[in-house]
């Protein structure tokens, strides 16, 4: 095989491995925005979170580190639901939305600081047991990349199975669609917001558990994908679940190309010069925002 399509395969593998990772992250945001129409700045910090309860899972517990993933969803699951009854859920009974979302900020603040207080800024090794090496021929991928795409689309098609075919799902999509009339049919909005956000939060803590072998964990190690995950969710359309996984992949795949040709350090410009051409051209993303469709 000539080495320049053995090279565009290789990144293609090393970009869709990143884009499942930035999916996982930016349909969380997405979900969050298209239900209650609000951005959530804190959910980097669920990431966070996921990682290190894999980590400590593995490294403290002796944990198996698939069962770390799901540890992971569960502690993103929880803060996320604390969270929302602390803080998101009392602002929005004020009838404000503002606060909510100003509250993003200071939660996100509060956890990094509380993180850096409990974990240290040293950065934390996890080592996954999946790190063989597969090869065909000059192609090659690890057992944790394969294990990341695996996980990643499941948990995405599980995703749009139980917003397109359960009840709450359709509950879900239809307080997207007017929340008044959703309510005045007799639909909890109280619970479903509730559940939008642990949904969310839960997705964000597997990601931080796939992602955590991939890079070191810091207190911090959510803002490096949390920036372009926001970028994803504006280039694929603004609470679009298709347009968002559609963006999450071509952004890892833009970034694995851009690694190769031009190099690590250009990767922001090229990714956030392509969000500026989306908004000039097609501000309304990739996939064209029609409310009755998103979510």
């Amino acid at each position: 095989m000539p080495d320049i399509l053995n090279l565009t395969i290789q990144q293609t593998i090393n970009g869709v491995v990143m884009g499942c990772l930035y999916v996982m992250v930016a349909l969380g945001l997405t979900l969050i925005y298209g239900v209650m129409n609000q951005i959530n700045f804190a959910h980097a910090d669920f990431v966070t979170l996921g990682g290190f309860a894999a980590y400590f899972f593995v490294q403290w517990l002796g944990g198996a580190y698939l069962l770390s993933i799901v540890v992971a969803l569960f502690a993103g699951a929880l803060l996320g639901y604390l969270i929302n009854l602390a803080i998101f859920a009392p602002l929005r009974e004020r009838g404000d939305e503002l606060r909510p979302l100003i509250a993003t900020i200071g939660v996100s603040i509060l956890l990094e600081n509380g993180a850096l207080l409990a974990f240290g800024p040293v950065p934390y090794q996890f080592n996954s047991p999946y790190d063989e090496t597969i090869r065909f021929g000059k192609i090659f991928f690890t057992t944790q990349s394969l294990l990341v795409v695996i996980v990643a689309s499941s948990t995405i098609a599980g995703l749009y199975l139980f917003m397109k075919y359960t009840f709450t799902g359709k509950a879900l999509r239809a307080i997207s669609q007017d929340r008044e009339t959703a309510g005045l049919m007799g639909i909890n909005q109280k619970f479903l917001i509730m559940l939008t956000i642990v949904i969310a939060s839960a997705m964000a803590g597997m990601a931080g558990a796939m992602l955590g072998p991939i890079l070191v964990l810091t207190p911090f190690a959510g803002a490096s994908v949390i920036v372009k995950s926001f970028a994803i969710v504006i280039i694929g359309g603004f609470g679009n679940m298709a347009g968002t996984i559609i963006a999450g992949l071509l952004v890892g795949l833009i970034e694995a190309f851009t690694t190769q040709y031009l190099g690590s350090g250009v990767i922001d410009l090229v990714v956030f010069a392509l969000l500026l051409v989306m908004l000039l051209v097609k501000p309304t993303g990739l996939v064209a925002e029609k409310k009755e469709e998103n979510v």
